[in-house]
């Protein structure tokens, strides 16, 4: 019986050490990674929208005068009070991309703007390095 523990302890402490260790190529990796993303920054134009009227390519079906909201700003605030999320829509493509951060977008909400960031395909979403108003 004591065999046994003692063989358990000892596969134990081997696995946690394993397991603690990284592997080296994974540090110089992320940080090939981290180089190459930081210049592949691009812009990207659109409208600061919320998903659900993103899904439906506009806000007509949510805006109402009487009661409810009145313009784009009010119906994406509104919008993402009850869970939606800022996202960048643009019109012209028909493209929704997921924005990754979720504060910067809120003073822009309904209104066009370029997005500086960088693009990852695999989930469809921009990580966000600047957002400013679009030049019309």
């Amino acid at each position: 019986m004591k065999k046994i523990a003692l063989t358990l302890a000892g596969t134990l402490l081997l696995l946690t050490v394993a397991c603690s260790q990284k592997p080296a190529s994974t540090e110089s990796t992320a940080s090939t990674e981290g180089a190459a993303t930081a210049s592949s920054a691009k812009a990207y134009t659109g409208e600061i929208m919320d998903s659900m009227c993103a899904g439906m390519g506009s806000h007509d079906k949510m805006l109402n005068p009487t009661k409810g909201p009145k313009n784009a700003k009010e119906c994406t605030l509104a919008c993402v009070k009850m869970g939606a999320k800022y996202v960048l829509y643009d019109g012209a493509t028909k493209t929704t991309y997921e924005i990754d951060d979720q504060t910067k977008p809120e003073q822009f909400a309904g209104q066009q703007v370029k997005v500086t960031g960088t693009y990852d395909s695999a989930s469809n979403t921009i990580h966000v390095q600047n957002i400013e108003a679009a030049s019309m």
